[in-house]
């Protein structure tokens, strides 16, 4: 059935093996040179410059299932999987792609071709999350209202020019 069959990119992070579906890949990638964020939450690696747009590389280790374990900081040459969602578009960084197969699903991952359970992660989730955690580090709640704008460059929260009106139309 077709249900029971996925597309997805199978990978190596450290000594754990994970999947991930074939829809969320734009491509694989070598890493650029990577540079820290100083003021990021963990989830997040460093971000490098991929054909003049700024990438955030998001740490699998620390965002993926299970308890939180940071992987090695990323470096330039590294292999990682240049994911898109909702407009956005992030690194995860792998060590190794094994394969890309349609796989039969299997007990919330795939079987691999060897018949190996592999679990098989969400990156719409992890870049949502990593999202969520950038937002909370900036002090952003959208359930306080509007979002107070901010310098594209570097982060900083813009002035709103005061026109002396205290009306509210």
């Amino acid at each position: 059935m077709a249900d029971d069959l996925r597309n997805v990119i199978v990978f190596t992070l450290g000594a754990s093996r994970q999947a991930a579906e074939l829809r969320w890949v734009r491509e694989v990638i070598s890493l650029g040179f990577v540079t820290a964020v100083p003021t990021a939450p963990v989830g997040i690696a460093g971000a490098f410059n991929l054909r003049g747009n700024l990438v955030p590389v998001l740490d699998l280790g620390v965002l993926g299932p299970g308890a939180p374990s940071p992987s090695p900081s990323p470096r330039q040459g590294d292999s990682a999987l240049l994911v898109e969602i909702d407009g956005v578009t992030a690194a995860l960084r792998v060590d190794k792609v094994e394969e890309v197969a349609t796989l039969p699903v299997h007990l919330g991952g795939v079987l691999d071709s060897r018949g190996r359970a592999v679990p098989l992660i969400d990156p719409a989730a992890l870049v949502r999350q990593a999202i969520a955690d950038a937002n909370a580090v900036r002090g952003d709640d959208p359930d306080d209202g509007p979002v107070t704008p901010r310098d594209p460059t570097t982060g900083a929260r813009l002035r709103v020019a005061f026109d002396g009106d205290l009306t509210l139309g």
